[in-house]
């Protein structure tokens, strides 16, 4: 598609639907203020909010108006700097999580406040990077900042080999925490290699018949798996949740003695430069499930395969 001058190339909803409201369209190219970067999007990172938010079932909370561009995760290379910004200059390589906006990522070009951006380390790739910004901030803000990990104490992971579980498992091996996970018999190996413990097939066991007092789990997943958390966390432990809280949740907290907090994960510019010095020392990893270039297809598929659930790693799209 040939760019007019000014424009560039997004892929939008001009309604709420299913993947087949994205739609290729010529939007302007942000203009930033004092405190922002432009950033010639390299990767992009698809993640379950853009489609929940395609669906409309954001609207209420974010009632953008249309064109609505999705997407808050990218890496990319920065082209113009805000005259308050310090710490960044044209042509340095960055990562970005954003907030929620009706001007997202999905776009060849993309406006971030500096202090929800970090440098990319030149080991890391830009489909890696892209990978780095929502799902390793969500499981740090939900495992550290909300449920007070700590060292020797033991955690289950719900979901452990989906893209913000992969982060959770290494996170909180690094931390020096024991590590349980959840997730099908084939991922085993793989999450075990990331750092888990014990990992539960969840299409063989139920793990709220085989464990119990567990300082803190990870509800990556809702249902019937949220309130079944409940019954393995010991007296004064904590359920962290990323996903809709049940109906049962206040009343189970009240019965098990178990603080059950829903988080918002909020883009943080210390946590998203602290996670990219553990990929540039090889602390963490980023594993890629599927890496396509940038099309309606391409966005119009992966939006189907995360909805479908059970992906392992992170699904990233490709600007030229």
């Amino acid at each position: 598609m040939t760019t007019n001058e000014g424009k560039m190339n997004a892929i939008v909803i001009n309604q709420y639907g299913d993947e087949n409201v994205l739609t290729p369209q010529q939007v302007d190219i942000p203009t930033i203020n004092a405190n922002q970067l432009l950033v010639k999007v390299q990767s992009i990172g698809v993640n379950p909010i853009d489609w929940k938010t395609r669906k409309g079932l954001r609207q209420k909370r974010y009632p953008f108006d249309f064109p609505i561009i999705l997407g808050q995760e990218m890496a990319g290379t920065v082209v113009k700097t805000g005259e308050a910004t310090t710490g960044f200059k044209v042509d340095d390589e960055v990562i970005g999580y954003g907030t929620p906006s009706n001007r997202g990522t999905y776009a060849e070009y993309y406006a971030i406040d500096a202090d929800q951006a970090a440098h990319k380390p030149s080991s890391l790739s830009f489909e890696e990077a892209a990978g780095l910004g929502l799902a390793g901030t969500t499981a740090w803000e939900a495992i550290f900042d909300a449920g007070k990990l700590k060292a020797s104490q033991t955690i289950l992971i719900l979901a452990g080999s989906g893209g913000v579980g992969l982060m959770a498992v290494q996170l909180a091996k690094n931390a020096g925490a024991h590590v349980i996970t959840t997730t099908s018999g084939k991922n085993t190996a793989y999450v075990k290699s990331l750092g888990a413990d014990e990992v539960i097939d969840y299409t063989q066991t139920d793990f709220s018949e085989v464990l119990s007092h567990i300082d803190l789990v990870f509800d990556t997943l809702g249902g019937d798996n949220q309130r079944a958390a409940f019954k393995v966390v010991k007296p004064g432990g904590r359920v962290i949740s990323i996903v809709e809280t049940t109906d049962q949740a206040a009343a189970l907290s009240s019965q098990y003695d178990v603080n059950f907090e829903k988080i918002n994960a909020r883009p943080d510019k210390q946590v998203i430069s602290t996670l990219a010095d553990m990929f540039g020392s090889k602390k963490l990893s980023v594993r890629i499930a599927e890496d396509l270039p940038f099309t309606v297809e391409n966005v119009r598929k992966l939006h189907r395969k995360s909805e479908a659930g059970h992906v392992v790693g992170k699904l990233i799209l490709n600007v030229n």
